[in-house]
């Protein structure tokens, strides 16, 4: 079967484009159908990469071949044969780590933005060759990948073409699988259960490089003591693009892509690592936890992934719920994370994922399955129809967890439930994994075969009524608070402050916003007479009392309109985790 080899040049970072060749060779002649995935697995929206796609021309052996384009993502090349090459353009300016980005700073593609796929040789050896860009301000950019590279044979003797920068899959599902990043790396390597790791920076950093090496390898092993197994690549790569504020991770193989601020690469002052470190790390526990947890472990619908059209599944709330409980709980038992900064990162889950009137409408599974236009395609009203399979699904594994450990004496939990999982439907010990279902979930979480979890994992995923958080924490001796958030949400609606006053983000039901008639765009003026700024916001959280009349005065499209509310005092949606006195002083629980 032919060798499918893509040529790749960073050509032009200035209008932010890659330049492809794909090379292939058909034995007769046939028309070839290449396409373009619509979305990547472990961000479940359609992207429609293929839309990026500039400049395509197709050549054979006796000159330029004529094509179709009998949709968004598909080419087909007509009357192909023998030795077939396609060239094309990829417009990369797309700054998350979902697709591709590149400028004078740093480069970064997946394959499914740049790779065309050649329909019927999907499970050839791919090839991929990285070339110097032409441009003088990143001919000298370096390569990071997880991909196996190997000496390239074809362009080694042209000194333009450096033959190192040549790298392979052995298929086309591989591929799009291992992320590639361009630019001027700072190379954080350390060694967890034997195996290299890398954590690989891009951008301006102030990184504390010996912290970060200690804490990840920590956490590394911890994940592998847990599992029971360490997963089979020979590396893994931390790829992570630093900016000023960014934050975000995507799950692969044997690396995962990540973005983040500066100051999250820095430890801070004396022996207490500060709060953006912290999340940076269970960020990082986050996505390498993916590692077994959808990577390997995964809903059966992925297997394999038809990157074509959405694929449905209920069962995000465990893959993504149950990652986002123990991605700090395992910076905890890492020991990089103090007991007082895990309640404080949980109190913050809780709070997140119970907020709003979202919570009280949608269920789990059905925020799961609807991922593709609520989860990924949130607008402003999204904190009133929508929950969040990640925040929520962290609560029901945190509740599953104490209902386990309280139902049967402490002697099962959530770790027995992963391990069983693992064994029985992923590649465990080398088996071929079989992939789960929404009912293969339930009856796994309920190992010891009690009506009270069944009961428990009915209500908490197919309805909306409230979850047992609250006594389950108490009984292991950790005292809740709730108060209001004391932000912008004092009248129920996200504000942004303007020179000019507070531009309305969102608004939420049956608050006193929108009882006035505040929406999302408005910007708010006044208050009772007064400029609106943060200040005054603040201010009226110990100036007014429950029945005050207030008036806001606020502009929409020009105009200026005004309306009154009734003063409530914020919702108490803040929550405040503090061990009491009569605490199990091992939770959370090793």
């Amino acid at each position: 079967m032919s060798t499918i080899r893509y040529e790749i040049c960073a050509t032009n970072p200035d209008s932010h484009y890659f330049d492809v060749k794909l090379e292939f060779s058909l034995d007769s002649k046939q028309n070839v159908e290449l396409t373009l995935p619509s979305w990547i697995p472990g961000s479940y929206m359609i992207r429609d990469f293929a839309k990026h796609i500039v400049g395509f021309e197709a050549y054979g052996e006796s000159g330029a071949l004529t094509y179709l384009r009998p949709n968004k993502s598909t080419w087909i090349v007509k009357n192909a044969q023998g030795q077939v090459r396609i060239h094309y353009r990829v417009y990369a300016f797309d700054s998350s780590i979902r697709a591709a980005y590149l400028d004078r700073t740093y480069g970064f593609f997946n394959g499914t933005s740049l790779c065309l796929a050649v329909a019927g040789m999907q499970e050839s050896r791919h090839e991929v060759q990285v070339l110097p860009s032409p441009h003088p301000a990143i001919a000298d950019f370096e390569v990071a990948t997880g991909l196996a590279p190997f000496t390239c044979t074809k362009n080694n003797n042209d000194p333009k073409k450096n033959s190192n920068l040549c790298y392979y899959a052995d298929n086309y599902d591989a591929l799009i699988d291992h992320p590639f990043l361009l630019g001027k790396f700072t190379r954080i390597q350390f060694t967890a259960s034997g195996i290299p790791h890398a954590l690989v920076l891009v951008g301006q950093h102030f990184a504390s490089e010996h912290e970060l090496a200690r804490d990840l390898k920590q956490i590394c092993e911890a994940q592998h003591n847990l599992w029971g197994e360490v997963p089979d690549f020979e590396q893994y790569l931390f790829l992570t693009i630093v900016t000023a504020n960014g934050f975000g991770g995507l799950e692969h193989r044997n690396s995962t892509a990540l973005m983040c601020s500066r100051a999250a690469l820095e430890f801070g002052g004396g022996d207490q690592a500060s709060d953006a470190y912290l999340e940076f790390l269970s960020l990082c526990s986050h996505e390498y936890f993916h590692n077994w947890n959808v990577k390997r472990l995964k809903p059966k619908a992925f297997l394999p992934y038809a990157l074509h059209t959405e694929t449905y599944t209920e069962q995000l709330w465990f893959y993504e719920g149950v990652t986002s409980f123990y991605d700090d709980l395992m910076v905890y038992r890492a020991g990089c994370m103090s007991q007082a900064a895990f309640l404080k990162r949980l109190s913050t889950t809780i709070s997140r994922g119970l907020r709003g009137q979202g919570p009280l409408r949608q269920t789990l599974t059905e925020s799961s399955q609807l991922a593709w236009t609520t989860f990924y395609q949130q607008d402003e009203n999204a904190v009133n129809a929508i929950a969040s399979y990640y925040a929520k699904g962290a609560v029901v594994a945190l509740c599953l967890d104490l209902l386990l450990r309280k139902l049967s004496n402490h002697s099962v939990n959530l770790d027995h439930v992963l391990k069983q999982l693992y064994q029985t439907y992923g590649p465990s010990q080398g088996k071929t994994p079989v992939g789960t279902e929404q009912a293969d979930l339930l009856s796994s979480c309920n190992p010891i075969e009690h009506p009270a979890v069944d009961e428990f994992l009915h209500q908490a995923l197919y309805t909306t009524k409230p979850l047992p958080w609250r006594e389950l924490l108490e009984q292991v001796g950790v005292s809740v608070q709730e108060s209001a958030f004391e932000d912008a949400l004092t009248l129920g609606a996200s504000l942004k402050e303007l020179p000019l006053g507070m531009q309305v983000q969102r608004v939420l039901e049956k608050s006193m916003a929108a009882s006035a008639g505040l929406a999302a765009r408005d910007i708010l003026i006044a208050m009772d007479g007064l400029q609106a700024t943060a200040g005054t916001l603040k201010a009226a959280l110990h100036r007014y009392h429950e029945g005050d009349e207030i008036t806001l005065v606020y502009l929409r499209d020009e105009r200026l309109l005004s309306g009154q509310c009734i003063w409530q005092h914020p919702a108490t949606e803040k929550v405040e985790l503090t061990l009491a006195s009569n605490a199990v002083v091992s939770f959370p629980f090793s």
